[in-house]
């Protein structure tokens, strides 16, 4: 059984974020451990407020449907648009509120940033025991990173192999 050279450097933390509303980041799994957002805290993440009223669609030409499930998206909403992502155009969107993606969407909010729904982005934030923090970008919107190792399941009692410690100095964004 052939063994991996290690150094002498732990994983301390590793947190994932995702693009939001406006810019903003916020935890989408934290050591091992997905954050659990219920559907009002998704809706100001992203800034939906609910549809109360149709006239809030007024000179809406909502001929775009969509499903952020479709490509795996961290947070995942169905909803239409008028197609154009930098419109200002409001659109509609339901939030997916767990399990099957083909239900459990919550009530109808109004969204004046597709932006922020349909381009969400990620990265992934390794503090390391030496004192590095070493930030890689998803290079997808999926919050997957093509890593030796998997940031959404460390083993924060085992030393990096030399292999990985070099994979993360390489790709860091710092």
């Amino acid at each position: 059984m052939e063994t991996k050279e290690t150094t002498n450097i732990k994983i301390k933390n590793c947190t994932i974020f995702v693009t939001v509303a406006n810019g903003e980041f916020v935890e989408l799994h934290k050591n091992n451990e997905y954050i659990n957002y219920n559907e009002n805290q998704i809706a100001d993440m992203f800034k939906l407020e609910p549809l109360h009223y149709g006239t809030e669609l007024e000179g809406a030409n909502l001929t775009h449907t969509f499903n952020t499930y479709n490509w795996n998206a961290p947070f995942t909403f169905c909803g239409s648009y008028s197609g154009e992502v930098y419109d200002e155009t409001p659109s509609i969107v339901n939030i997916h509120l767990g399990g099957d993606a083909r239900g459990n969407y919550s009530k109808p909010y109004v969204c004046n940033d597709m932006e922020a729904i349909m381009l969400q982005s990620s990265f992934a934030e390794f503090e390391l025991s030496n004192g590095e923090i070493i930030t890689i970008d998803s290079e997808n919107s999926e919050a997957y990173f093509d890593l030796i190792l998997d940031a959404y399941y460390i083993n924060f009692d085992e030393f990096l192999t030399v292999e990985e410690y070099e994979e993360l100095k390489e790709k860091n964004n710092n």
